[in-house]
């Protein structure tokens, strides 16, 4: 797997410190020949105890990516937590992690909501993902 070496700007300079350098490793630490991107930011997420939120195609609304995923990594109750993206880049053959900067109010702010979201249904359905499928396919 290849991972971009230069990042855009410095994640401690940004406010998004250790987790930011931590989610970079863990990317790393993935072959995007081998695996999906989706399952690669899975795994890193899974790594450093995030969760994944969502994998999606970009809207060309930002230089050298096809696909953009984001992960909340902290405490989902009470909006605490901080949201990272990972890009695929234009060639789908290198990852990197993407400063909020970079992604844009549109990406950050859903998925800032799909947190919410996912925060809400968990409060008000206790066993929500623990529960078992019914019935057979």
């Amino acid at each position: 797997m290849q991972m971009d070496q230069a990042v855009e700007g410095d994640p401690f300079e940004t406010g998004e410190g250790v987790e930011a350098v931590e989610f970079e490793l863990a990317l790393g630490a993935s072959d995007i020949g081998d695996m999906l991107f989706e399952d690669c930011v899975r795994r890193a997420a899974e790594m450093i105890g995030g969760e994944f939120l969502f994998a999606m195609p970009s809207d060309g609304s930002f230089e050298d990516a096809s696909e953009i995923a984001a992960i909340h990594l902290g405490h989902s109750d009470e909006g605490r937590g901080r949201v990272f993206f990972a890009v695929l880049n234009a060639e789908g053959d290198a990852m990197r992690v993407a400063d909020r900067e970079e992604v844009g109010d549109r990406f950050h702010g859903f998925a800032r909501a799909f947190v919410g979201v996912l925060s809400r249904i968990r409060d008000e359905m206790p066993s929500f993902g623990q529960m078992e499928p019914e019935g057979t396919a």
